[in-house]
């Protein structure tokens, strides 16, 4: 091996740690926005107000960003121009449909069913409903997934669930968080698989994906949270929070997760990804001093294992 190759193998390594460290983190920050969403609920403010005011802080954050790497590279002398290259207008309706079922269904209803569940039952039903919701779109639409063995694993997850329920008392709103997370996880479901199929056809660029859609959810969840919930009381930790929740936990870990896609491998950051549920569930126990069960205990550690089992087959299972 020349100095050249080790050269240039000590820098994919040394990436590809920053690549695995950065996926972890942005796992742990998304794992914090559990527990402020309950903080933040404790100040009276709704569900779809504080999802729209949080998505609108991002929606601003990002806007900011583009303007300044915008003034940076008009600064910068252009010496390689692109000719001929034609910029992919993304149609008005896809606009809409992504801000609707990603931000609006996705999060509005994530968040009104966060007000009715713990932290811990959230992460656990997301993860089983947004794979669930995934594999369905996949064989029905996409036709990506080969094999059947991933609604086994499905199967396996929902039965950890039910360990989980066990004795199965449902009073207190259970029921009710239980359907509008499972609703949200279609609206995930929905907005991912139009998004993969935009950009696999080379409908829209990726960076057209995210700020409008964005921002039209913000909006449409503002709009029904300020008729529905009212006007919050704002104080200095409130505000705090949807600051963090927008800028630290919005702009920046999804950025840091975007990066981290280009280092990693698709099963790497579905492996990280899937550590959210331990993650929640630490955090649950040590912020609201949550007692789990022994039931509730091996609910998760099914849920995690069939849902790691779904992820990685189903990525090995797609055409290299």
């Amino acid at each position: 091996m020349t100095k050249d190759d080790a050269s240039r193998f000590s820098t994919v390594k040394d990436q590809y740690i920053l690549a695995m460290g950065a996926a972890l983190l942005v796992t742990i920050l998304w794992s914090t926005s559990y527990i402020l969403n309950k903080m933040a609920f404790q100040h009276h403010i709704g569900p779809f107000t504080l999802a729209g005011l949080r998505y609108s802080v991002s929606a601003i954050t990002l806007v900011l960003v583009r303007l300044i790497l915008l003034n940076r590279s008009s600064i910068v002398p252009k010496k390689h121009v692109q000719k001929g290259k034609v910029r992919i207008q993304l149609r008005p309706y896809y606009i809409v449909v992504l801000g609707v079922t990603g931000y609006l269904m996705a999060q509005g209803l994530q968040y009104a069913g966060q007000m009715l569940i713990t932290p811990t039952q959230t992460s656990m039903i997301l993860s089983v409903g947004n794979t669930a919701a995934l594999i369905v779109l996949d064989v029905s639409w996409l036709r990506e997934l080969r094999g059947r063995i991933s609604f086994l694993g499905i199967v396996a997850a929902l039965a950890g669930v039910v360990v989980f329920y066990f004795p199965w008392d449902f009073r207190g709103g259970h029921i009710s968080g239980i359907l509008l997370i499972l609703a949200s996880c279609a609206g995930y479901a929905i907005h991912l698989a139009l998004t993969r199929h935009l950009l696999k056809n080379g409908k829209a660029s990726s960076g057209d994906l995210v700020l409008m859609p964005m921002a039209i959810g913000a909006f449409g969840m503002l709009v029904i949270g300020l008729i529905f919930e009212g006007l919050p009381r704002f104080s200095w930790p409130l505000v705090g929070i949807i600051l963090w929740l927008g800028i630290i936990n919005g702009s920046f870990a999804f950025s840091l997760w975007t990066w981290s896609q280009k280092h990693l491998r698709a099963y790497e950051n579905s492996l990280i990804n899937n550590l959210m549920l331990l993650e929640v569930a630490v955090l649950d126990i040590l912020i609201f001093h949550r007692n789990l069960s022994v039931a509730e205990l091996l609910g998760l550690l099914i849920v995690g294992l069939a849902i790691l089992f779904v992820q990685i087959y189903s990525h090995l299972k797609r055409p290299t």
